[in-house]
């Protein structure tokens, strides 16, 4: 009988090792270039070529790398529109890991084959994250774990941004900040509970506690003002915009300060917000921006569509800066001149791939995880999918409380439209006290 036990032990634990070898071993390189010929990514006879294999193991987290020839005529984009299909092939449920330590905690009893056939058949689903990136050469890093799904909002995070930064998120290997003095305009996408408010409010968070007293702000929520509206009695919060009407007045005061500003400038002799030494900086955030194209009055639409496209025109240059979010981004409801004018995009997950374009210009957001908030691709000279932090309403309200004001009623003095409108954008105006 012991003969027997340790015998069956023995086969077991042989067959155990090597299908663990079997199934632990770094092929990933093969699965990538079979996944590469079956997505057509080859150019006649030339196929992706694998060129050398690196193994990291001084970060955390360890990851091996893989670097290929890619065929002429092919470029990152082809593979990174891929991303899916690689991250899934990668994946299988046929290669699933088996914990070598489990091996070690065997008890040596009457149980020992059931245990080992336990182990064999509840082997742990592969979790492999994957980066694809170009220098030259495609680069594959293949890591055994993905990024964390828990990553919050706190002091400690707070005080790795200063000046205009605001944080992004972590990668699989760093923390990612904006700068908004170098990238001066910045797109959000993303589908609605997947984390585009969140994140804003993360953004409008850090510049009051960072910046409270160069820090302005139009907020203009096209979907009644919710998400903004703990912010509104902030100094550095000049108005809370919650409907198309009060948009539109928010917009065309901006607009008005903006010239005046630019007069000022040429008066002076100042080519920048910088050369003048102005502290202050105006921020636009505009959440929901896909319902402009729903503004009953055709007038008002394209009134609004101009002058946020002058924003992002002229504005960065004058110290404005504009942050254009929106749940449903497709080419008609998208201003041109604010996708032209942006050089930065932090894209959520969407419904489609002709949604990920207009963002983007390429495919893959709408192959993010399903149902996991705050992954993203943030894209500025490159892409990276990051995981962005969730700030609680409690951590908010802890930062801005030191800065609410009761704001006294005054006067103010509003645009209001004259019924002569010219073609090309023109605009004329008169201002009546309200």
């Amino acid at each position: 009988m012991l003969f027997e036990l340790f015998s069956t032990a023995s086969m077991l634990g042989v067959w155990g090792a090597s299908h663990y070898y079997k199934t632990n071993s770094n092929d990933e390189s093969v699965k990538i270039l079979k996944i590469a010929d079956n997505c057509g990514l080859y150019k006649g006879d030339e196929k992706l070529r694998l060129y050398r294999r690196n193994t990291n193991k001084k970060n955390n987290p360890n990851y091996v790398e893989y670097v290929f020839k890619i065929p002429l005529g092919l470029e990152l984009h082809d593979f990174q529109d891929k991303y899916g299909k690689f991250k899934d092939g990668l994946n299988n449920r046929s290669a699933r890991r088996i914990e070598l330590k489990q091996f070690k905690e065997l008890k040596f009893n009457r149980t020992l084959p059931k245990q080992i056939r336990s182990i064999l058949e509840n082997r742990v689903q592969l979790s492999k994250e994957i980066e694809i990136e170009y220098d030259g050469m495609l680069i594959f890093r293949i890591y055994e774990e993905g990024l964390s799904k828990d990553f919050s909002y706190d002091d400690d995070l707070l005080k790795k941004v200063s000046g205009w930064e605001v944080p992004i998120g972590i990668t699989l290997r760093e923390f990612v900040k904006h700068d908004f003095e170098k990238l001066q305009m910045l797109v959000v996408a993303g589908m609605t509970r997947y984390g585009k408010t969140v994140f804003l409010k993360n953004l409008v968070t850090t510049l009051i506690s960072n910046q409270p007293d160069n820090v302005k702000l139009t907020l203009i929520d096209l979907k009644g003002g919710l998400a903004f509206s703990r912010y509104a009695k902030c100094k550095q919060v000049n108005t809370v915009a919650k409907n198309a009407e009060e948009a539109l007045l928010a917009l065309e005061a901006i607009h008005l300060e903006m010239e005046a500003r630019q007069a000022l400038f040429l008066s002076k002799g100042w080519e920048d917000i910088g050369e003048a030494g102005w502290k202050e900086r105006h921020f636009i955030v505009v959440d929901e921006g896909a319902e402009i194209a729903g503004f009953e009055d055709k007038a008002d639409r394209d009134r609004a569509t101009f002058l946020l496209g002058e924003i992002a025109r002229i504005g960065a240059g004058l110290g404005y800066r504009q942050i254009f979010a929106t749940q449903y981004p497709v080419a008609d409801v998208f201003p041109r001149q604010v996708k032209a004018n942006t050089s930065a995009a932090l894209c959520f997950k969407l419904k489609n791939s002709t949604q990920s374009m207009v963002v983007l210009d390429r495919k893959g957001a709408e192959g993010l995880p399903v149902g996991l908030p705050g992954r993203a691709i943030y894209q500025t000279d490159c892409d990276r999918i990051v995981q962005t932090p969730y700030i609680k309403n409690s951590f908010i309200d802890t930062k801005i409380t030191p800065h609410i004001t009761i704001k006294a009623r005054s006067e103010r003095i509003a645009p209001q439209r004259s019924d002569e409108k010219a073609a090309g954008g023109t605009y004329f105006t008169k201002f009546e006290e309200v």
